[in-house]
């Protein structure tokens, strides 16, 4: 070895360079470091210079993410881009910096380091994976996968066979030819971290992406295990190579039926305790994964793949999946994920790209991508997709992430490909699935099918016969105050309700969100099954014996990622043709008053759906624990409600929904009009006494029922003090969200407003200190203004 380091006395390391290549030689036995006061560097000892090195790529990675965001870039892409300039585009280029921060004999302890995060990171992609979701792929689904797997091949083929009678690639063919199968591959895994990351996971494009691309990991594996094999026999004319196929299906069936039950069995063991997963039963499973990977590496199988798979067999979803995500989430993907990253872009060379095949090769490369793009957009249009979707879902297949990474650093490892086709293979991915993340945010709207859809409102149920409500449930202690909501509506023979409840849970420990009907949630083989959605569905059974044919019901099950979990909100909405959706408020009260429960996340929903929603909406404040009355059902004495009108097309919408609570027998409505003290005729405000007249007029139950009250008032104050005379006279108020623009009667009430999405007098009702409930309503518009 050539000696290219000083030889102090205190030197621990000497490099050398073999076939053009730097190497390290490094003692076992080292001093300790004793700092600065003693005149060592600290970047001399492999501890030190680890936990800067993954400092600079964490911040490195963030600070690029950051820069990116306006691109919106994935956060993967900018964890490779940090690698690569902190490599070969910036750093690389000052040996004494690059030689600093990243020494030649730290480089082996940096990659073992991100090999065992990897290993626990795809341990938590398995867990996220139902693998019986296969089985319930669609057939377009199937069809699209396949050809999109296969139309990449034999694109990538065909031009690699032109690129070689043009110009021969020689011994870099053979790379090639591995580059464009496993190119090929879009990665379940993947594509369900980057619909996530795009908060379209649930959308109708998202689920269709998850299940293309179970089936392109389906071909991947076939093409792998059969055809690869078969080849690889006739070329060795040995059948070494199929036993060993053989053990390692061997040694997966005893992950299956001996290790999968061990964990499930350890993961059970403390469910009646208050911690759902002991410390020590974690660390257990922890070190069968670690046996799992060593066995793994032994019958000739990468650790990160076995890992991935062991934890593909777990079940996914709580109480399993969710605790392993969870404990796994923090150190797999926020530490030790960039690090890996960084390391793929440290070891791609910029000099290597500025030769002569480099244009050869790529065109191979962008062959595979172009292959896969016209093998999907071209069978979804064929099944009716509309364009811009396929368009989307074709973009969406061609994009790559940490497993094709991955693929492509086993390659490089294993010599099946050298630094120029691994660095041409980064680049091009980066490329790509940056310039389609970007291109599918502006194209795709999963609202866009909204938009053509005729808005439904209370108001417009009275020429249906039936009066249909979506009502939406986090938690079981949304379920009472919706039920006495719903009984105040008061359902008869002649004006039936058909209630659609959609119980919304946060995606955890699975990779791929989930809607379901009540009758799959009930059967106990099936894997979704939640005992909360049981209850959930018993307490509302409640509501068809007391309204016995004149109520029907059905529940739903909705497990999505808060950032994108209005999608199936709304398309249930649509789906049901609701005339009003109901969700319940992000905040809950004690019985002394106090905020008990207030989720951001649920807040952040409910502002999404009073923008997107294809009917209208209603937010229910819930304070019936501070009165003490929970059921409506089995209250025999009068429930007073009030209704507090300042014009405009959610006041309408609100009084129309007041009138229908009116018609229950226990129910007294009190219509509050609050006007401005000089308004006219002429100042556009319709008078309710009129719509309420209206509604008397036809329906002569509701006399002696509903009460009229005139207000008036100069300004948001005093519109303030007659909201609150109100208190501890009213069990519920209705308002609508938006009134009368430039209405003198909210002047003052619009600067501080802390919930603007509940309007100005909704704000005042949500945050001040009231004792009764609060609905907000909101009649969706008729034009696109919410969907601009």
């Amino acid at each position: 070895m050539e000696e290219v380091a000083n030889r102090r006395l205190d030197q621990l390391t000497s490099y050398g360079m073999i076939n053009n290549k730097k190497v390290a030689c490094q003692y076992f036995a080292r001093e300790g470091n004793k700092g600065l006061w003693y005149g060592d560097n600290p970047l001399n000892a492999t501890t030190s210079v680890l936990v800067v090195q993954i400092i600079v790529m964490f911040s490195l990675s963030r600070l690029t993410h950051f820069l990116l965001s306006p691109f919106h870039q994935t956060l993967l892409i900018a964890q490779i881009m940090a690698g690569i300039i902190a490599g070969p585009l910036v750093l690389g280029r000052h040996n004494t910096s690059y030689e600093m921060l990243f020494p030649a004999a730290s480089i082996m302890t940096l990659a073992t380091f991100a090999e065992f995060g990897m290993i626990i990171y795809f341990f938590k992609m398995g867990v996220q994976i139902n693998y019986k979701q296969i089985m319930r792929i669609q057939k377009h689904a199937v069809i699209i996968g396949v050809l999109g797997h296969i139309s990449a091949i034999v694109f990538g083929v065909i031009v690699l066979n032109i690129v070689e009678m043009i110009s021969p690639l020689g011994s870099e063919k053979y790379g090639i030819q591995g580059l464009i199968i496993f190119g090929s591959l879009t990665s379940f895994p993947v594509i369900s971290s980057l619909l996530s990351e795009m908060n379209i996971l649930s959308s109708e494009i998202g689920r269709m992406a998850l299940s293309t691309a179970m089936v392109s990991d389906a071909c991947m594996w076939i093409i792998y295990v059969i055809i690869l094999t078969g080849v690889r026999v006739m070329e060795e004319k040995s059948f070494k190579f199929i036993l060993q196929k053989a053990v390692t299906v061997f040694y997966f069936g005893f992950l299956y039926y001996f290790l999968r039950p061990l964990v499930i069995w350890i993961s059970n063991r403390n469910r009646k305790g208050s911690d759902p997963m002991t410390q020590s039963h974690f660390l257990l499973i922890i070190c069968i994964l670690m046996f799992i990977g060593f066995f793994g590496l032994i019958l000739g199988q990468p650790t990160f793949m076995t890992a991935f798979w062991f934890g593909v067999l777990l079940p996914d979803g709580p109480p399993l999946g969710s605790i392993l995500a969870e404990k796994l989430d923090t150190i797999g993907s926020t530490l030790i994920l960039p690090a890996y990253c960084s390391i793929s872009g440290l070891r791609t060379s910029v000099p290597k790209i500025l030769g002569s095949k480099t244009c050869y090769m790529e065109v191979v490369i962008i062959a595979v991508y172009v292959g896969k793009f016209v093998g999907t957009i071209l069978p979804s249009l064929h099944f009716h997709i509309e364009f811009w979707d396929s368009f989307a879902l074709a973009l969406i297949m061609c994009c790559k992430g940490l497993l094709d990474l991955c693929t492509f650093n086993t390659l490089l490892n294993s010599k099946k490909i050298d630094e120029l086709s691994f660095t041409l293979m980064i680049y091009t991915m980066v490329a790509i699935t940056g310039f389609a993340t970007l291109i599918v945010y502006y194209i795709y709207d999963p609202s866009r099918r909204y938009k053509t859809y005729m808005r439904k409102s209370v108001k417009g149920s009275e020429r249906e016969f039936d009066f249909k409500v979506l009502v939406c449930i986090h938690n079981e202690e949304n379920v009472y105050p919706m039920i006495n909501l719903l009984q105040a509506t008061k359902p008869t023979n002649t004006s039936p309700i058909s209630v659609f409840v959609l119980h919304l849970m946060q995606l955890s420990g699975r990779s791929a969100s989930i809607n379901i009907k009540n009758e799959y949630a009930r059967n106990k083989s099936n894997s979704y099954k939640h005992a909360s959605t049981q209850t959930i569905s018993n307490v509302f059974d409640t509501l068809l014996l007391h309204n016995k044919e004149c109520v029907t019901l059905k529940v739903f099950t909705a497990i999505a990622p808060y950032a994108s979990m209005h999608d199936d909100i709304c398309y249930m909405a649509m789906d049901t043709k609701s005339n009003i959706l109901i969700v319940p408020f992000h905040k809950q009260w004690s019985m002394n008053g106090n905020v008990e429960f207030s989720n951001a996340s649920i807040r952040l929903v409910n502002q999404r759906v009073l923008n997107k929603a294809p009917c209208s909406i209603g937010v229910l404040i819930d304070r019936s624990q501070m009165s003490g009355e929970l059921l409506v059902i089995h209250n025999k004495c009068f429930c007073k409600i009030a209704m507090i009108f300042l014009g405009g097309a959610d006041d309408q919408e609100a009084l129309a929904y007041g009138m229908r609570i009116a018609e229950h027998p226990n129910i007294r409505l009190t219509v509050i009009w609050v006007r401005f003290k000089r308004q006219q005729k002429h100042y556009g405000v319709k008078n309710p006494y009129v719509d309420m007249m209206e509604h008397i007029r036809y329906r002569s139950n509701l006399k002696d029922k509903v009460y009229f009250k005139e207000e008036v008032v100069e300004d948001g104050e005093g519109t303030t003090q007659v909201i609150r005379m109100m208190d501890s006279i009213f069990n519920l108020v209705i308002v609508g969200k938006h009134h009368l623009a430039n209405s003198p009667c909210t002047l003052g009430l619009t600067e501080w407003c802390e919930l603007p999405e509940l309007g100005p007098v909704g704000n005042l009702l949500a945050t001040s200190d009231f004792t009764f409930s609060v609905l907000v309503v909101q009649q969706q518009p008729f034009d696109n203004e919410y969907f601009r």
